[in-house]
């Protein structure tokens, strides 16, 4: 599960790319959403060794907006659903090594 994934959010403005880095300890969980021009980090937890649910806070012009994430690690795929201001979003992730990610 730990590692730089490539996603993309499926927004209602079309697909927006981006990456995003877990980080797990046990069932604690942070990293980091690199997407929508900026970078955001977040905390959560590992369910069930493939699942997980974090949250953190999307910087925007307008101010800071928080966001939720569910979702499953299954091998090198990220399957998740992105929840902001009551909108849902489906994210795919697919793991990259360092060379693929910079």
């Amino acid at each position: 599960m730990n590692g730089r994934y490539a996603i993309v959010l499926k927004s209602q403005l079309g697909p927006k790319k981006g990456f995003i880095t877990l980080q797990a300890n046990g069932e604690e969980l942070q990293g980091i959403l690199e997407c929508l021009g900026n970078a955001h980090s977040f905390n959560g937890k590992v369910i069930n060794s493939d699942k997980i649910k974090l949250e953190g806070m999307l910087h925007t012009p307008l101010g800071e907006v928080p966001f939720y994430l569910t979702g499953i690690v299954e091998e090198n795929m990220l399957t998740a659903a992105f929840i902001v201001k009551s909108q849902k979003y489906e994210l795919l992730g697919l793991k990259v090594n360092d060379k693929e990610g910079n």
